[in-house]
Parts: C-alpha cells; structure tokens; sequence
C-alpha cells in the first residue's frame, strides 16, 4: 500500500478489531471509527504496541454523513492521503420474516447498507481527487444466497452491499479507485459466542473444513484487497466462507 491512512468502521468489533491489527501491524497508519470512545482508546492502546503507523480514533455513526464527513476530514489533516476504507459496520438480527417489524428493518438496512453507502460517498471524493485508492466492503453468504436462519431484512442488506461494491467498481475504477467486497461465512465473533455451543457447532458443521473461520482469516483477505497484490482485481465479492457457499 501506499503512505498514508486506512479507515475503518465498526473497528471495535470482532472482524473490527482485527483488521485494525493486521493493517496497523504492517506499518500503515489506521484511522477508526466507531460509537463508544472508550472501546476506541482501547484499541488505540493496543494497537500502538504492535505497529510502527499512527492511530488516530474518531467516535461517531458510521451512517450519519456528517459524523463521516468529519472523520474522514481529520483523517486527511492526520495523515495526508486516504490509501483505503474498509466498511466492517454491520448488525446481525434474526427474526422471523412474520414476526418483523419495520423499527427493526431500519436498524438492520440502516447498520449494515446505509453505512457502507454514507461511507463510500463521503471517501470516494477524496479518493477520486487523489486518483487512487481501495474501498472492501463487508457483505455475507446471506446476501449471496438467502439467509439460512430467519433474517430476511439482514439478506437484503448484505445483497444491497454487493450490488453497491459492483456498481461502484464500475463507476469508479476507470478513475483509479478499486472497490471490492469480502463475503464471510461463519466466523467465530462474540455475536455468534451468544448462541449455544449447539449452534456453534452446527454452523461449523456446514464447511468443508468443519470449523468456524477467525476474524484473523478474514482480516488478512482485507489485507489482500488493499494492498498490492489485488491491483487487476476490483468489483470482486470474495468468498471466506470455509466451503459453506461454492
């Protein structure tokens, strides 16, 4: 990658906080955004003693066009250039289509499509202007292919991100900005912990590999999309999923 710095969403969750390691840990600068300050100085902490980049953390909502805009304008004052953006923002809710209600629709669209949108807007600016740059946006097997358990509003969104990502390849790349998405399977997070051990390992059990992927797997896929060796790839939707999806 380039100098300067990678920003990224929902950077205090699972998938989150692993990528923030393993993009700060090969010496880039990383600039995060999330809700909480506290989970963010956390990470900062963290992260300070495994990488040689600079953290600069921003707490706000990945959705809200204003919060973005004035992260992304600090995170330029930080660190100079934007090199990447990885949309890791999301929400997993699995309710029944017949017991859905609309209050929950719009949490779920708004966590995992509208941020992804908000973000990629306010980034492509600076990105285009700049005449380079990497955009990974988080999707699902369930917007591949439906959702397995009862989480229709999730599938859509999910699929509303990949349609996003190849759109915006198309639109963007003949300007020099590659936009990708990664579709993971079951990874072993704290929201899939909450389940039973049953469920676990009945997710599991639908890999060929019969386990659970790590957010460590998927943080080096990130890697792979932002970095040098993906330059001929760009509206891609790469597949982590452990076999479960061929």
């Amino acid at each position: 990658m380039q100098r300067g710095a990678v920003l990224i969403t929902g950077a205090t969750g699972g998938i989150g906080r692993a990528v923030a390691r393993a993009v700060h840990g090969t010496g880039q600068d990383v600039s995060l955004l999330d809700r909480e300050d506290s989970r963010l100085q956390d990470l900062a902490a963290d992260l300070a003693a495994i990488g040689s980049g600079r953290v600069t953390v921003s707490a706000g909502d990945a959705a809200d066009q204003a919060d973005v805009t004035a992260w992304v304008q600090q995170a330029r004052a930080d660190h100079g250039q934007v090199v990447g953006l990885v949309n890791v923002a999301g929400l997993w809710r699995s309710t029944a289509f017949d017991e859905l209600d609309m209050s929950e629709v719009d949490d779920v669209i708004t966590a995992n499509l509208r941020t992804a949108i908000v973000c990629c807007r306010v980034v492509a600016d600076v990105m285009l202007a700049q005449g380079f740059g990497s955009i990974v946006n988080f999707a699902s097997t369930a917007g591949e292919y439906g959702s397995i358990s009862p989480a229709a509003h999730y599938a859509a969104a999910k699929g509303g991100v990949i349609a996003l990502t190849k759109s915006l390849a198309r639109e963007l790349t003949p300007r020099g900005v590659r936009v990708n998405a990664i579709s993971p399977g079951p990874i072993d997070t704290a929201g899939l912990a909450a389940g039973s051990s049953a469920t676990a390992d009945q997710v599991a059990s639908r890999t060929l590999l019969g386990r659970l992927g790590t957010p460590e797997e998927i943080a080096d896929c990130v890697l792979f999309l932002l970095g040098t060796g993906s330059s001929f790839v760009t509206g891609h939707v790469l597949r982590a999923n452990g076999g479960s999806l061929l």
